[in-house]
């Protein structure tokens, strides 16, 4: 895909026109200058969704310069060695205590923030022909202040029993200046890089922010779109609208980001994050057991109703803006949120009177949450222009991949560790690309062992050491999550330890196989990605993260432990009902009545088949399936259609225990764990038990290549809640406008609802 280092000029430009002539496509149907049906017409693109194959524009066309492909510029480096940056912290976001005015959240005054209510103060704002001049966009004088859809089915569920105690206010902006992803690289011109700033008025910082919260303390995150009104003002890509999902927090649909209601520039929209145990209304529901429990920051624990099996803690929320997912999150819409709790507390010093804290690396300055040893590392690839400027390209709408592997959006950094343990969650935040990571000593080529704990943010119920998988992670699909211990403490200072990717990528539609250490180390041609691309030292003292000011030295005492039983097993029980979902590849898919909720997206290449019947594609308005009561266990089997491509399935709100991988028993990292990813390869099944309940309405499951998602790789469910909210009914499917929203009444699909018919 990529033209190799040594390619002639000629070939070079050749390349680099028929990227350009891409890029055009990508920024005409980005700012809605064209529609897929033109682009059909005019011959760029084919009724299967996929790029012509002409010299000047697919990558994959024969050469003008032989019988290979036209392929694809690499990215310049401008003389960036790898290991020659320190690796940046995620941006730790502070907690704003709030007060309860007569039920609804208030900031301090001096931050002058509107309160956060139950209902929007968009039902403000639609309530009359003339409303109040403070409830109106301030950036365009027209719309409502608050992106959140108008009444009780956008209010926040339960939301006197998860009433906010502290909040936290972010902007979605262009990047500030002279943002850069190496010293050595190009700053980026505005617009390029869109990411999350910390404040109302803030620009985009150059590192994904981190928010600490847990188990007990529910949270208000307001999110401001501050982005440019003009569509046309988005360097190329993205579209200027955003929805927040945080991926994968047990929260009701108006706080889960993806069911249509994005919000415009010059609006906020309040996220309500529970920070609710999963299981809380059928599980320990006089919230009795110590496990089920969040720090109540003075040593001991404040116990929670739910089922402590079902504890999460490496989460992460990236933009969900439907048609524009992809394009949005490359550029930097996404962060990072860990979860604390009882027995994840993230101190390892404490033993509290309930002894059920796990002492996992960590830290002890701070009674929860301390990072100086528990590191979040977010992995992405990503692409640059002959003038070093981030771009999006489009792979036949299979994928996008890049060729620049970066860590916390720095081009391979390093990270000073002491020789003690550590704990890492690891997250594959790429579009498209998969990875498969392996700890290597550069110096001799040999992999390093280390210790694998979570998986999707769930504890597997006893730690598996790595030599049970070969010494190397598993293959890591975008949006899936690893956790895993590594302990230096078999290195002494000085020595350098290795993250190799060993997947390589020709094309978006999957990885290869992986290759050797020995080629990882020395590079690929056929792709820049494979290799380190993120490099530990092992020092004698390092400053601590959580007390700036404090030293940490190699000589401390190291009082961290890894537990030989982490959680228990929930059980797999004979279910209510199955249903198998498969995602598949389709030659033709018109979407039909669906306008405007599908943006006259026509020819969508990918579907969803449920149980076999009727095919379905990415519409807001349309309910694929219908969940009739909470609390009831399902038997859900996913199936890759074929075609040669794999799909990273995500299921949003609920996880699922792993049962089978391909009729058989899963691989040792999940089975019988919780996940909310799942890899399918090419003709793959995977069945897992999920359980929904505790809040209703609309949510979707999709392939987290969000270019497939994009183009319509997405079914949309519907749960039914019984918590007396509204979402006792089917929800209306917002449709947003700069003006404020309007509704539809969404279809329901008889194969999806099992009060029409029995799926078995």
């Amino acid at each position: 895909m990529y033209i190799p280092k040594d390619a002639s000029r000629a070939r070079q430009r050749e390349a680099e026109r028929a990227r350009e002539n891409r890029l055009e496509i990508v920024k005409a149907l980005s700012q809605g200058q064209v529609s897929r049906r033109e682009l059909v017409a005019w011959g760029l693109l084919t009724f299967t969704g996929a790029l012509a194959m002409k010299n000047g524009l697919n990558m994959f066309a024969r050469s003008a310069f032989g019988a290979v492909p036209t392929g694809t510029p690499r990215s310049p480096l401008f003389g960036a060695k790898k290991f020659t940056q320190r690796m940046p912290r995620l941006e730790t976001q502070q907690p704003i205590p709030l007060t309860n005015e007569n039920w609804e959240a208030s900031f301090p005054l001096s931050m002058g923030e509107p309160n956060a209510r139950k209902l929007s103060w968009h039902t403000d704002f639609s309530a009359t022909n003339n409303p109040d001049p403070s409830l109106v966009n301030p950036l365009t004088g027209r719309g409502p202040i608050e992106g959140r859809p108008p009444g009780d089915f956008f209010a926040h569920q339960r939301w006197r029993e998860y009433f906010p105690k502290v909040g936290y206010v972010l902007s979605m902006a262009d990047a500030q200046d002279n943002t850069k992803f190496h010293p050595n690289f190009q700053a980026q011109k505005p617009n390029k890089v869109w990411t999350f700033g910390s404040g109302h008025h803030a620009r985009g910082a150059p590192t994904p922010p981190l928010i600490r919260a847990r188990y007990s303390e529910p949270l208000l995150v307001r999110i401001y779109n501050n982005l440019p009104k003009d569509r046309a003002l988005n360097g190329g890509f993205g579209r200027n609208e955003i929805s927040t999902h945080f991926h994968n927090a047990h929260n009701g649909a108006e706080s889960d980001g993806a069911c249509n209601a994005f919000h415009f520039p010059g609006t906020f929209y309040d996220y309500r994050y529970s920070t609710t145990l999963a299981r809380r209304d059928r599980i320990n529901t006089q919230a009795t057991e110590p496990r089920a429990s969040g720090p109540d920051g003075s040593g001991g624990l404040t116990f929670v109703p739910g089922d402590f099996r079902e504890l999460q803690g490496t989460m992460w929320f990236h933009d969900h803006r439907f048609f524009f997912t992809a394009e949005n999150v490359y550029k930097g819409n996404a962060g990072m949120i860990n979860y604390y709790s009882g027995p994840d507390r993230g101190n390892e010093q404490l033993d509290e009177r309930y002894n059920c804290n796990l002492r996992l690396p960590s830290g002890y300055v701070r009674d929860w949450g301390n990072v100086d040893f528990d590191v979040n590392l977010m992995f992405s690839d990503m692409s640059f222009d002959r003038d070093g400027q981030l771009y999006f390209d489009i792979f036949d709408m299979l994928g996008h991949l890049g060729d620049v592997m970066a860590v916390n959006f720095a081009y391979a950094p390093f990270f000073e560790v002491l020789p003690r343990k550590y704990r890492f969650r690891l997250l594959n935040a790429s579009m498209s690309r998969f990875i498969k990571l392996a700890l290597v000593t550069p110096a001799d080529k040999k992999k390093a062992r280390f210790t694998f704990i979570a998986n999707d943010g769930n504890f597997l119920v006893r730690p598996i050491d790595s030599n049970q998988m070969n010494d190397e992670l598993p293959i890591q699909g975008p949006a899936e999550r690893y956790d895993i211990v590594i302990d230096f403490s078999r290195f002494k200072p000085g020595d350098k330890i290795q993250l190799v990717n060993l997947l390589m990528h020709k094309t978006g539609e999957k990885a290869d196989d992986p290759v050797s250490i020995a080629t990882a180390l020395k590079g690929e041609d056929k792709d820049p990605a494979v290799g380190a691309c993120l490099e530990f030292r092992v020092v004698s003292e390092v400053a601590s993260v959580d007390q700036p000011g404090l030293t940490l030295r190699a000589t401390d005492r190291d009082d961290s432990k890894v537990p030989s039983t982490l959680t228990e097993q929930i059980p797999v029980v004979t279910p209510v009902r199955k249903r198998t979902i498969e995602f598949k590849k389709d030659a033709l898919n018109r979407a039909k009545n669906c306008n405007p909720s599908c943006e006259d997206k026509e020819f969508l290449p990918w579907v969803v088949r449920i149980n076999g019947e009727t095919q379905n594609s990415l519409n807001a308005n349309r309910i694929s399936l219908l969940i009739p009561k909470p609390g009831e266990v399902e038997h859900w089997t996913i199936v890759n259609g074929g075609g040669g491509w794999d799909h990273p399935i995500h299921l949003h709100f609920e996880e699922g225990v792993t049962i089978k991988r391909n009729g058989g028993t899963p691989p040792i990292h999940e089975n019988l764990v919780r996940k909310d990813v799942w890899r399918l390869p090419g003709n793959g099944t995977v069945t897992f038990q999920v359980q929904f309940g505790e809040f209703g309405g609309a949510y979707v499951q999709h392939c987290h290549n969000t270019v497939h998602e994009d183009f319509a790789m997405l079914m949309r469910y519907q749960l039914i809640s019984d918590n007396g909210e509204p979402q006792l009914a089917i929800s209306p499917t917002p449709i947003p406008t700069e003006d404020g929203v309007t509704f539809m009444t969404p279809e329901i699909l008889p194969e999806g609802d099992p009060r029409r018919r029995t799926s078995s």
